[in-house]
Order: structure tokens, then sequence, then C-alpha cells
């Protein structure tokens, strides 16, 4: 063998290389197909209508608290659904709603019938505020910085305004100098405020928050785009033509479709933890599709080229996957003697089985026409809730050649006219492919011991083997690294830092920790003598007690005071003499922890779990719990074990200021108790 077999990975720990379509990694590193929303029930909404369906617009908005509002275009009003009391209500005042949006303030909707925004300023939703910039407003959107963007379907444009309702005339010109928009439909904001349009061209644009044009969603043949909703750096797209929902990165590249709802779509947004909300019409009619109940159903990994070096070839290559009753899982190779340019369909080759030779596969290519590879890795499911997982797929070039290490005889006899390999090479090779998946384990059994390989479930594990509790409320990353960092947490520990480190993990809570001998008073002649403030008396006499003779006392002086028990006390050894200075300070100390932050049950007991485990068995301490107080003498130094509240939060008094109350001259403010009007107290 004159040269190193080369190999490739794939996947490193986490990380797979090449490009993705469909597909997702999840927090071991296993590649699967990517997860979308699904109806709770695991059953499929399917509404009959005909297709491709009117792309009509309406909207929906999601409030705080689980609020819902729903635009009932047909019939001229806002539903509002109260989602922690289950109520609803009507919110009347405009004529043909469609478009909604949420701010911070208010609850915006696009009464298109009257060529206007209507603002329903929070808590009560009142109308309060319209802008008229549009001939006819229908969907809205609203930025990161409360800019509100609307589609004017009159006029055929995109408009945006600032919070206070001025033009923003600049992002207008360059969205209408880019020359994309030809009827826009529906509009969306996603990451760095990026605007996405849907347009009656069959074609979805994403502008940059400056109005800029950046790409254009890869979208199937014959599609029509309509309602959009953005979570994260994922698009979700309503198809009239089919009516799917269909499934976008931020780059522009189609992943899939929700495999849980087929019907028209006129309104869609998803909230915080990733449900969808779908309008189904124009009525007041909803459903809501959970997030991650299902998996979309075909998925493809892309890669290469890799170079196998001058006048050599790949020999093999592998898949390592679990495929669930319903899924799929495959494998193609391109081999081109260039880099360039990328493989047609005409070049792809299926895999035969997960492990399989590569050269059977263009038997009559030299070695040369071979020497660069592609992978292309395809996922599949017929099942909504099921997907295959594939762990690692890889590749080598030639490796050992069993055939070397026999007798030069045996090589000899093994040659063919044709030039092909002989029966005895092959069989070897055959050998040799059932020894490899043994030789692999043995080369990646360092690995077992670095967290950075291991799944998440085999993290406790190995965190045993090294004597180190995992936290719970710690992720799996944090687990990973703190494996990595056990001994140099080990080579501090029963330290105050390591305490603290250690309670910190475990709780969330770092104490402030400080030892007894830091208030240890000490006698200085003519600087510190006051007793009890700079210096104390020691509870024995540092050179021990000395039991008095009785048959040495001069009959002058008068009896010893007291009395010592041998047995009880008496003379100090060597090595504990001046022991009483420091006896009442040593291997001490005291945890201090805010006491509302331990108010939830068991962390307290965590706390002191923790610190027992972590501190030198000789020591004592005591957990101290600060309130907002100053004692002298207990609670005295600020910011160490003493809280300085702040102001006292302002009085509220549910008066209308000239309707039910009324405020008095400066000398003569109205009280409430103590509380002054205008001072302490203010009127809501």
């Amino acid at each position: 063998m004159d040269a190193p077999t080369r190999h490739i990975l794939l996947r490193d720990r986490r990380d797979w290389l090449g490009t993705r379509t469909g597909l997702a990694v999840d927090g071991d590193g296993v590649l699967t197909l990517a997860r979308v929303p699904a109806p709770a029930d695991g059953k499929v909404i399917a509404i009959a209508t005909a297709y491709p369906y009117v792309r009509d617009v309406s909207g929906i908005a999601l409030g705080p608290c689980d609020a819902v509002f729903v635009s009932d275009t047909a019939g001229g009003r806002v539903l509002f659904f109260d989602g922690l009391c289950d109520g609803q209500a009507w919110i009347g005042g405009v004529e043909t709603p469609r478009g909604l949006a949420f701010t911070a303030l208010a609850l915006l909707v696009a009464d298109s019938a009257h060529g206007r925004v209507q603002h329903f300023a929070l808590p009560a939703l009142e109308a309060n505020l319209s802008w008229s910039a549009w001939a006819q407003p229908s969907s809205l959107a609203v930025d990161s910085k409360g800019r509100v963007l609307a589609i004017d379907t009159a006029a055929k444009l995109l408009h945006r305004v600032d919070r206070d309702g001025a033009t923003d005339a600049a992002f207008d010109a360059a969205i209408a100098a880019s020359g994309r928009l030809s009827s826009p439909l529906c509009v969306a904001v996603g990451v760095e405020d990026r605007v996405l349009v849907s347009d009656a061209g069959d074609e979805v644009f994403v502008f940059d928050a400056q109005g800029a044009f950046l790409v254009t969603l890869d979208g199937p043949g014959g599609w029509q785009p309509g309602a959009l909703a953005v979570e994260g750096s994922r698009v979700y797209v309503g198809d009239a033509a089919t009516g799917a929902i269909l499934v976008f990165d931020d780059s522009g590249v189609l992943q899939g479709s929700v495999p849980g709802y087929r019907g028209p779509v006129t309104a869609m947004v998803t909230n915080a933890a990733g449900d969808l909300y779908v309008k189904t019409g124009l009525d007041a009619a909803y459903v809501v599709l959970k997030a991650d109940l299902a998996f979309v159903d075909h998925g493809m990994l892309e890669v290469g080229p890799f170079d196998a070096g001058e006048l050599r070839e790949w020999e093999w290559a592998r898949i390592e996957a679990t495929l669930p009753a319903g899924t799929r899982c495959a494998m193609q190779v391109a081999q081109l003697p260039g880099a360039t340019p990328a493989p047609v369909a005409g070049d792809w080759r299926p895999l035969p089985c997960a492990d399989a030779l590569l050269c059977p596969l263009l038997p009559s290519a030299a070695a040369g026409d071979r020497r660069y590879l592609w992978l292309r890795v395809t996922l599949e499911s017929d099942v909504p809730q099921a997907s295959p997982s594939v762990t690692q797929a890889r590749a080598a070039t030639p490796g050992e050649n069993y055939l070397d290490h026999l007798p030069f005889t045996y090589a000899r006899n093994d040659q063919r006219k044709d030039g092909k390999e002989g029966f005895l090479s092959r069989l070897l090779k055959l050998v040799r492919s059932e020894w490899r998946g043994v030789e692999e384990f043995i080369d990646d059994m360092d690995r077992i011991a670095d967290a950075e390989f291991l799944d998440a479930s085999d993290l406790p594990w190995l965190a045993q083997w090294l004597a180190l509790e995992l936290p719970q409320i710690a992720g799996d990353e944090e687990r990973r690294e703190l494996i990595a960092r056990a001994v140099a947490l080990f080579a501090r520990r029963g330290t105050v830092g390591s305490i603290a480190d250690f309670v910190e993990l475990h709780t969330g809570i770092r104490p402030a920790i400080t030892e007894a001998f830091e208030d240890r008073k000490l006698w200085v002649l003519g600087q510190a003598s006051r007793l009890d403030f700079e210096t104390r008396l020691p509870p024995l006499d540092p050179n021990g007690m000395v039991v008095p003779d009785m048959d040495v006392v001069p009959p002058c002086c008068p009896g010893a005071i007291g009395r010592a028990v041998v047995g009880e006390s008496g003379p100090l050894t060597a090595f504990q003499l001046g022991l009483p200075l420091f006896s009442e300070n040593a291997y001490r100390f005291c945890v201090l922890v805010d006491a509302y932050r331990v108010q939830y049950p068991g962390t307290l007991e965590e706390i002191r779990r923790i610190v027992d485990r972590e501190k030198p068995a000789h020591t004592d301490y005591r957990i101290e719990l600060l309130e907002p107080d100053l004692r002298i003498g207990l609670q005295a130094r600020v910011g160490i074990d003493a809280i300085v509240g702040g102001d006292p939060p302002p009085w509220h008094v549910t008066a209308k200021l000239g309707f039910s109350t009324r405020l008095a001259p400066r000398d003569g403010a109205s009280r409430v108790g103590e509380a002054s009007l205008g001072e302490s107290m203010t009127l809501t």
C-alpha cells in the first residue's frame, strides 16, 4: 500500500457537513427529519374546498396572557378570546376587518372598507386613533422597532410608517425601486426585521429592514403563495394551489410541508412556543397546530466533492441509521474525475446497502475517473410522527490489503489476465469489511470518555466515573462543559469560591460566604483596646488551665479562686498552646443567601445539602437568610449581610382626576392616611 487511507466523516460531534433541506439535528447530533407543528390529537385537519382556492386576506393576532384576536371579516367585527378565563367578546366599530397586528400599546386592525388602520388601546381596547395612509389596507405586520407595515390592496403597494404614523419614505422608495411587487397579498416580519411579502405573481420576496431585495423563496412549481407567518428562521406559507402549508428556512429553501393540515389559509401567526395559529376563512374560525408534534415527509443532505488523491479512488461508503416502521433512509454517490461541474441527475448511483463498495457502481471507469466523490443522504417517512435517525455517514479510500501479509505466491497466483482482482483478493476484502467495525470501535474507544462525543443520555454515566453530580437545572451543553472541567473544579474543592460555585451550579443562586476569622477582634496597644469593639477576652487562658497546688501556696496569699476538676479540664498540650485565642473563629463560616430567592420549597434544603457535601469535614457553618433589613451586630455590612431597600412604590387610588377627586392647593394638600397627593401618592 503506497498511500495512507483517507476517511470522510460527515458528522463531527453535533455538526454535519453539507447542505440540508427538510432535516434537523437534535441535541445529540443525530440527523432527523425536521419537526413541524401538527394537531394535538394527531389527526389531519382537512377542509373540503376546491383547489386552487381564492387567496383572501383576513387577520389573527396574539396578545398577552394567551389572548387571541380574530378578524371576522364577513361579520364586520373582531373576536377576542381570553386565554386565561376562556371567555370571549366582540370588538365592534370596524366594517371590514382584515389584517391584525399587536404592539405593546394597542391592537391594530386593518379596516379596509374605510381605508384606515385603527388602534384599540390597551388595556380596555378603546378605539383612540386611526391612520389613513392607505386606500385599502389588508395585511399588517409590526417590526421590532414598532414600525407598522401594511399592504395596500387597491394601490398594490407596501407601505411602512413609524410608531407615530409618519410615512417611511425611504423604505417605500426602496421597495418600489426593487420592481419585485406586482400585486402584494400578505406581509410578515422575520429576524433582523426582514420583510417577507407574498405576491399574486406566485412568488414570496424577502427584503431587508431598509427595503433592499434579498432573496425569493424557492417554492414548488405551480404554487400560489398567500398567508405568511414567521417563527425565528422558519417561514410558513399557505399554498392556495394545494391547500398545504409549506415550510421554508430563512435562506429561501423549501424544507417541506406541515402534514397535519390541508385547506384554505387566510392568516397565520406563531407564538413563543412555536405553536401555529391558522385562520381558515373569512369568518372567526381558526385552528391551532402544536409545535414539534410531527415531521416533514422528506429531507435530504448533500455534500461534496471529496478528493481521493491523484490516480486514486474511493473504495467504500457507509451510512448508520435507525429506521422505525414506515420510514426509509438511502444514500447515493456520484464519482467524477473533476471537482467541477457538480453532479447532474444521471451521475448519482444508489448504494445497494448500508455498507457497500463503490467500485462496482462504475465498473468500467478507470481509477482516475472516480477521484472525486459526492454523497447524498435521503430520509423519508410515511408516518408524520416517525422519522429515520442517522448517526453517521462515511466513506474511505482503499485501506490495508490483507494479501500483502500473505506469502508472495498467493498474490502472484491471484492475478488475472484482464487486470482485475482475483478471487482471493476479493475474499480478503470481504473479511476486512467484517473486521472494519471492530477496528473502528477500538479506534473510537478514547471518545467514550469525551463528553463532546457522547449522547446526552450517557452524560450521567460518564459523570459517575468522575464522581461528579450533574446539576438537574443544567442543560446538555452545560453538562458537557462541567464534565470537561471536572478536574479543575475538584482541584479547588472545599474553598470558599468552590462551595459558592457548586451551590450556584445546582440552584442558580450564588451565595456570599464569610469566614468567621474575618470577624476576629485583636487587641493592639494604643490603637484597639475597647472591649468587644476592637478586642475580646478569650474563653480560657491562652496557655491553658493550670491545676492549683495548695501545698505551695504561701500563707499570706488567699486561696485559689475557682477550682479545676482533673479529667474535665487541664493543662493544654504543647501543640494546643494559644488555641483559645482562635477556637471560637477557626473552621467556621457563614453562608449568606437572599431570603426571597429561597422561597420555593426545597431550595434551602438543596443549598444545605450542597454545602454539606462540599465543605471540608472539620468545618462547621450556618446559613443566614438576608432580608432587606439593617440590624446592628447581626446585619450591618451593606451589600454583604444587609440590604438597603429603595423607595416604596407610590400609592395608587382608583379615582379619576377632575371627576371624583380634585387637587387641593399646595398648602392644603389632600392626604390619604399619611400619603401626600402628588408627593408620595399618584392617581390612576
